[in-house]
């Protein structure tokens, strides 16, 4: 059988990625298939594209928020309720290092570089792909909520869950770095919930929260 080398597509994947083209065209490359298949859903409905662009752009917002009112909120379960804030926010944090150091190791394409048909309509930087930081510190903040069993936890899981499905949508990812991001974020959430770790952030929750009450408290003060 006779391979088509296209030689615009491998200069634009690093060299773990170099596909072949059979003579009709088509990709060998499943998990590319599933991106253009999930990509064509983008345009059908006005609606639909608002609703996904808001939540691909703006919906890690939505968690910054949530944890401020957790945060801030009066109740006995307080001190409960910020150290389920600590832990969320360190796996976040935890999560994001290791992203970087994968992406400095492995610059892995997204599906819009290798692919000019799907629409890469939020107009995202061609910057390494794998694995999907919204996901994986989406993933990180549900698993923790979910854990401590936080109110509203079921509905940060689900937007956690649609924001990963709009990265996908948006074309800016495969599946296996919707996955990769997903195991990530699982491996540090259960770092984060051993003995030693939970120690560490009861303390840092104590000092933190005496910071933010001493400042709250002199706001109100004047």
């Amino acid at each position: 059988m006779r391979f088509r080398w296209n030689s615009r597509r491998f200069r634009q994947e690093s060299s773990l990625e170099r596909q072949f083209i059979f003579p009709r065209g088509i990709f060998m490359d499943p998990e590319l298939d599933i991106v253009r298949q999930i990509n064509k859903l983008a345009g059908q409905a006005r609606p639909v594209d608002l609703m996904m662009d808001l939540i691909t752009r703006y919906g890690h917002w939505a968690f910054l928020i949530y944890g401020i009112l957790l945060w801030f909120a009066p109740g006995k379960n307080q001190k409960h309720r910020r150290e389920s804030c600590v832990a969320a926010f360190l796996a976040v944090c935890l999560c994001s290092v290791i992203s970087l150091a994968v992406g400095k190791l492995w610059h892995r394409g997204r599906p819009f570089t290798r692919d000019r048909q799907i629409w890469n309509f939020t107009g995202h930087k061609a910057n390494a792909s794998f694995p999907s930081n919204h996901a994986m510190n989406g993933a990180a903040v549900a698993f923790q909520l979910l854990r401590d069993r936080m109110p509203g936890c079921r509905w940060m899981a689900c937007l956690a869950g649609l924001l990963a499905f709009s990265r996908l949508f948006a074309g800016m990812h495969y599946p296996s770095d919707i996955l990769g991001g997903g195991a990530i974020a699982a491996a540090v959430h259960g770092v984060l919930n051993k003995p030693f770790a939970v120690t560490f952030i009861k303390k840092l929750t104590g000092a933190l929260s005496l910071l933010s009450d001493s400042i709250l408290y002199i706001g109100k003060s004047r």
